[in-house]
Parts: structure tokens; sequence; C-alpha cells
């Protein structure tokens, strides 16, 4: 058995381990067994920051108002209340710590905020978990930012190197230039990075600029394939998972059969036909048929199609050979094709009857 696997066995026995402590945990009793001896006025201001009764955390500035003292004295009275539990509640606070420090360590050292207070104690316990993060030292809580939501972390994985090790992992990730999988994105990034699967997990859901999109690919949110944004992105992910040429109205009516369009609003086809043309990333290879530039289709009329496989072939053709060619781009008929090959403009025959470019003519 290998170092990894060892270590990985080990870190799922302790996880396990963690969570069943956690989930017999009952964190109300907890806390009023906590904030028992406080004052009532004490006790009121914990309920309000924390959301005990409502759900929703009150302010030290309104609190102030409501009891028609300065948020500095709001602060005070928390503070000394904090000291107050410390102080009478130590061994029962060192093992609650100890868990709640586990579950950290084994999601890589922090964990973002919503999904921490769900995972240790549910949905109607995070007040109390909130209050308990709050009151140890060991726990620091960083705001949300413009590329990583709001998150906790043990005060022994230092904030700057956490923001260091997400930021490179967003560079990698742009590096790789396309989506991935979420299981080749987890073998490929917990081998480059050396994290574990869990702490990998905690920086995607941390990162603003790292998202899943519908098929479980991973990549960066300002990727089409991502977060498409209007009806050329969802465009083109109808074409990269469909993989082959599409009429518009075929693919306005993918657009909403996968969902990529907002909820309850219909895409037609008339605007998707106009979104396509104005559209580079598009190639129109037949009567309202579509298909992406880069599957090496190029732009351009039949005559442009026919003079640039002249042009790359720099030598005279048959006509079935530059027919064969401009089928592979185009959805055409191939009467289509010859029609345009006989524009003498352009082109003209060898005495073999091949066609070439005329001598005016440039590819």
């Amino acid at each position: 058995m290998g170092v990894d696997t060892a270590h990985l066995i080990w870190l799922n026995y302790k996880t396990t381990k963690i969570c069943n402590i956690m989930s017999e945990t009952n964190y109300s009793q907890l806390y009023q067994k906590l904030t028992k001896g406080l004052t009532q006025k004490t006790k009121d201001i914990f309920d309000r920051r924390f959301g005990v009764k409502t759900g929703e955390q009150e302010t030290l500035e309104s609190i102030g108002k409501s009891m028609d003292i300065t948020r500095e004295r709001v602060r005070q009275i928390e503070e000394a209340g904090f000291t107050f539990i410390k102080k009478q509640n130590k061994e029962l606070l060192n093992q609650t710590f100890e868990t709640l420090v586990s579950y950290f360590e084994a999601k890589g050292g922090f964990k973002k905020e919503d999904i921490a207070l769900e995972e240790i104690g549910g949905k109607k316990t995070k007040p109390y978990v909130l209050f308990l993060l709050t009151l140890g030292n060991q726990f620091s809580r960083i705001c949300a930012k413009k590329d990583f939501y709001s998150f906790w972390l043990t005060t022994q994985h230092p904030e700057v190197k956490i923001k260091e090790t997400l930021g490179a992992l967003v560079a990698d990730i742009s590096k790789q230039g396309s989506p991935l999988l979420k299981k080749d994105f987890s073998a490929s990034f917990t081998l480059k990075s050396k994290l574990n699967k869990e702490a990998l997990l905690s920086y995607l859901e941390v990162s603003k600029r790292i998202q899943e999109n519908k098929e479980g690919k991973i990549g960066l949110i300002d990727w089409p394939e991502i977060k498409p944004r209007g009806v050329r992105d969802r465009a083109f992910l109808v074409f990269k998972k469909h993989q082959k040429p599409l009429h518009f109205t075929k693919v306005a009516e993918m657009i909403d059969e996968l969902e990529y369009n907002l909820p309850n609003k219909k895409t037609y086809p008339q605007t998707v036909h106009n979104e396509l043309i104005k559209d580079a990333r598009f190639v129109l290879v037949g009567r309202g048929t579509y298909a992406l530039q880069e599957w090496g289709y190029n732009p351009g009329t039949i005559k442009d199609v026919i003079t640039k496989v002249l042009g790359n072939k720099k030598e005279a053709l048959h006509k079935d050979e530059i027919v064969k060619e401009v089928l592979l781009q185009r959805m055409v008929a191939k009467n289509t094709v010859l029609m345009n090959l006989n524009n003498k403009k352009y082109f003209q025959k060898d005495e073999a009857g091949k066609y070439l470019l005329r001598k005016t003519q440039t590819a």
C-alpha cells in the first residue's frame, strides 16, 4: 500500500469519525449551556448577532440603535460575554473546538462559509455553529472578495497561502484551455497541486472564477462552455455537445431542451439565426445550417471555398477532387459546386481539363 493511499484511508476514517461526532451534537443545547449565566442583555445581543431566533444576523449598529446604546458599547458587551463563556467552559470548549478544527483540517484547512455551517450542524443549527466559530480563537472568517466567497479557516492555514493556491489553481485551469469532467479534473489537479480531493473541493467551492456546468465539466466562469452569456454562447454549447453541423431551428430547439436558456424563457429560431450570422465562431455551411469554425470549416461563399482549396493545393485539380474537398466544408449539392467552378472570372482549365486559379486571382 502506497503512502498516498494509506493517507487517504486514514483521512476518510478521520472524516467519518468527525462527521459522526458532529451529527450527534445538539448545538442548540450546547449554545444554551454556554450562554447560561450571562445577563439577559448580553444573551439578547448574542441571539440577535447570530440570528438564533429569527435566522437573520443583526449588525452591531442596528442592535445599538434599538437598545439606545452605541455600536462600540454593543461590541464591548459581546466581547465581555465571550470572555465569560471561555472562562466558565474551558473543558467543554476544548472538546468542541478540537472537533471543529479536525473538520477543517479534513477539508484542507478551510471551507466556504455556507457549506461549512450546514455540514457541521445542518440547516437549522447554522446560528449556533456560527456562534462557536466566532467564539473560538482557532478560527477566522475571511470576507468575500472579487475572486472568492466568504470562508472560514483555522489559524494553522494562513489566509495568504490559501489565496496563493487559489490563484495558482485558476492559472492552471486557464492553461488547460477547455473544461474537464469533474473526475478528470480531480485526477489531474490533485496530482499537479498536491492537494487531496477534499482540499481541492474546498478550493472549487470557494472560488468565484471556477465553476461546474450542467454537463459536470469544470472550467473558468468566463468561458462560454461554463457560463453562457446570451444566445450566441448557448448556441456554442449546443454545437460543442452535438459535435456536428445543425440547422438554426434545431439549435433553438436544443437550447431549450438542454435548459441552457433562462427558466420559462423560449428561444426563437430567427433570433438564433441572426446571432449565428454575426459571430465568427460559426460558419454557414448549408441552407440555414451552421458549424463551428474550430472544426475546420472556413467562412465564405462556395466560390471562396473553391479558391481556398485550389490555393492550398497549389496545383491544378480534377473537378471531382474539388467537389470532394468543397463538400467537406459545405452541405450543398454537387451541381452547386460545379456551377461555381465554371465561373471563368476566377477559375480556368488547363490542357488536361483540370482546374486552377486564374493568374489574376489570389488564393
